[in-house]
């Protein structure tokens, strides 16, 4: 796993939205949490949301993450290595919390429970929460459809089609998981030539190659329907709901699930 987010690491600057939030993702955590004088826990080392808050502690278990990803400690933000299952915080002491992508590379249902158990004890009692999804549609595309989609020029990033060609492989899988070295050779079948697909789209061989950082991991990633991520949600919260995060590429199954008044006893 460690050598999958290393990778994940080199080719950061090759990576674009969805995966990497863009400005109007930014805008709606701030929108729907009221960040502006929060002091703000993240889940990871978003480079692009390192600025919420009044101040903020991020926390990612990857030294070499903090090290490559992170922009920086500052008076008002650091980052701190940690486990998002045991999170090293007081029992109902943080006021805002946030997490981008953070329930799909966690993988099974099992790990999404602790997760949002590990929130909610943290959370205090007029805290909220926020993490952005990426959510399967509730009716599988077909590979087909995405091929053609995507030759047509209707896919706005390769990372965009990346996650369209993941939820086609989902299928029948329990917990909706998926080893990432499966999307990778979905994609390979989908799109044997990637000459072809670089002249048609426009983009570059390298930005395609991005994927093959999945062929040699035995990381396992999700991409649950968002109704499925409320229904778990909800044994740990009072009230949860979806927020829209904007109109780039794939944000229909990008919301944020927003989450406040925590249960204690579960």
């Amino acid at each position: 796993m460690t050598e999958h987010w290393n990778a994940i690491r080199r080719h950061w600057q090759l990576l674009g939205s969805p995966l990497r939030p863009p400005p109007e993702v930014v805008q709606a955590y701030d929108r729907e949490l009221e960040l502006g004088r929060s002091h703000v826990v993240m889940l990871g080392v978003t480079p692009e949301l390192a600025g919420l808050g009044a101040a903020m502690t991020s926390v990612d278990e990857s030294a070499d993450m903090i090290a490559g990803i992170w922009p920086g400690d500052t008076d008002t933000r650091k980052a701190v290595r940690g486990d998002w299952f045991d999170l090293r915080f007081g029992e109902a002491s943080v006021e805002a919390l946030i997490g981008d992508g953070c329930l799909s590379v966690i993988g099974a249902a099992d790990l999404r429970r602790r997760l949002f158990a590990s929130i909610a004890r943290v959370l205090s009692a007029d805290g909220r929460a926020a993490v952005r999804l990426y959510a399967s549609p509730e009716t599988r595309d077909e590979p087909q459809d995405v091929r053609v989609l995507a030759l047509a020029g209707g896919v706005s990033t390769f990372h965009e089609l990346k996650w369209r060609v993941a939820m086609t492989a989902i299928g029948g899988a329990p917990d909706y998981t998926i080893p990432v070295i499966s999307i990778l050779e979905q994609f390979d079948r989908m799109f044997p030539d990637r000459g072809e697909l670089s002249a048609r789209t426009g983009w570059e061989l390298p930005v395609i190659g991005t994927i093959d950082v999945y062929r040699n991991s035995s990381v396992v990633y999700s991409f649950a329907p968002a109704a499925a991520l409320i229904e778990e949600a909800k044994t740990f919260f009072d009230d949860v709901r979806l927020a829209s995060t904007g109109t780039y590429g794939l944000a229909e199954r990008c919301p944020l699930l927003v989450m406040r008044s925590p249960r204690r006893r579960f």
